[in-house]
């Protein structure tokens, strides 16, 4: 899963979206470090902090994604237009080596393998992994992603094992 904020202390927003997952009881195995990046495709607002978790699949890719979107907006994200500042975005970027394909709700993440700010931290969790549509590992999908877009490596999260 990936979380993106350029609203308000990403870091802080960060750990408010941990505290949130553990209150609906959803498992975070494993997060990368924070980074901080330029904001993506032209998005509002100045650079974002962005992070990947691993979290425990115990219910269904609707019934997860509905779960984010409720945090999102208890966190104060509103969806007026694309690509707006936000304290909070979740979006759910794999499921195994499961395809979901649904109006609404697409996952592996369509996009993922096109933003420098997913790959890299998620290269951190599982670099060898391989991206159940393209078929190559995440890091040849970082090797040869022409996002120009820079990616720095911000802070580890407090209180939680990384990879």
């Amino acid at each position: 899963m990936g979380f993106g904020s350029n609203i308000g202390n990403g870091a802080a927003n960060f750990d408010e979206v941990i505290r949130r997952f553990a209150v609906r009881e959803i498992d975070v195995l494993r997060i990368s470090s924070l980074y901080e990046t330029e904001p993506w495709g032209g998005a509002e607002g100045g650079p974002f902090t962005n992070a990947v978790m691993e979290v425990a699949r115990g219910e269904s890719p609707r019934s997860l994604w509905n779960r984010l979107c409720e945090i999102e907006t208890l966190m104060g994200r509103e969806r007026r237009r694309p690509l707006e500042p936000r304290t909070c975005d979740l979006d759910l970027l794999l499921w195994g080596d499961a395809v979901v394909d649904e109006p609404d709700l697409r996952v592996p993440h369509p996009r993922m393998a096109q933003r420098k700010f997913v790959l890299v931290p998620l290269c951190e969790l599982i670099p060898d992994e391989v991206h159940p549509e393209l078929g190559c590992t995440f890091t040849e999908l970082l090797r040869t992603c022409t996002d120009p877009l820079q990616v720095w490596l911000r802070d580890r999260p407090h209180g939680m094992t990384t990879a």
